[in-house]
C-alpha cells in the first residue's frame, strides 16, 4: 500500500512555504496535511487539506488548486504491487484575510499493470507489430525501470520533506527554498 508520503511525493505536493499560481498571484502554502487511510483491500483514501494565503479570490484559488487536484498517476507499494492514485475533487472555503481552506479525499486503488500491458503486447504481437516472446521482457524491463523511477522520485521528496521538517521544528526557513 502507498502511504501518504508516497502519495505526496508522487503528485510532489507543495510544502508549508511554498507557493503555487504565476509569481504575480501567487498562493503561499500556510499548512498541509494528507492522511493515509485503509478502506478495502487494494483501495486507500488519502484525506487532504491545507491551507493558501493571497490574492485573486475564490475563483482564482479554485483554478490553482484544479490544476494541483486534476492529475492521476501511478506508484508502487512497497512490495511493488502497483496502485492508480488521484487527489480526487477538491472544495474550496474562504476563511478571510485572503486565506483559504481546501479539501479534498485521494484514492489508490490497486491496478494489474503487468497484466494490461501484457495484454497490449498481445495486441501488437497479432498485429504483427512485435513478437510474442519481446513482449514479456519488455513489459517485465520497462515495469522495473518504472520501479526504480518511482523510487528515486519518492526518496528526492521524502528528503525534501525530512528537510522541511527539521528545519520548521528548530524555527528556520526551509533549507529546499531560497
Amino acid at each position: 500500500m502507498p502511504f501518504a508520503t508516497k502519495f505526496r511525493a508522487m503528485f510532489d505536493w507543495p510544502l508549508p512555504g511554498d507557493t503555487l499560481g504565476a509569481p504575480d498571484r501567487a498562493l503561499l502554502v500556510e499548512s498541509v496535511d494528507v492522511g493515509h487511510q485503509g478502506r478495502a483491500p487494494g483501495l486507500y483514501l488519502y484525506p487532504i487539506s491545507m491551507v493558501l494565503r493571497g490574492p485573486g479570490g475564490l475563483a482564482a484559488v479554485k483554478r490553482i488548486v484544479r490544476a494541483l487536484f486534476d492529475r492521476r498517476c501511478t506508484t508502487f507499494s512497497g512490495f511493488g504491487t502497483p496502485y492508480q492514485l488521484w487527489p480526487g475533487q477538491p472544495a474550496v472555503a474562504a476563511l478571510g484575510d485572503d486565506r483559504y481552506a481546501v479539501s479534498g479525499e485521494g484514492v489508490g486503488a490497486r491496478v494489474h499493470l503487468r497484466e494490461d500491458l501484457l495484454r497490449f503486447c498481445e495486441h501488437l504481437a497479432a498485429a504483427g507489430l512485435l513478437a510474442d516472446e519481446q513482449g514479456r521482457a519488455q513489459v517485465d524491463a520497462y515495469l522495473e525501470r518504472y520501479r526504480a523511477e518511482v523510487a528515486r522520485q519518492v526518496g528526492r521528496y521524502a528528503t525534501r520533506l525530512r528537510r522541511h521538517e527539521r528545519a520548521a521544528a528548530a524555527g528556520q526557513a526551509s533549507p529546499d527554498r531560497p
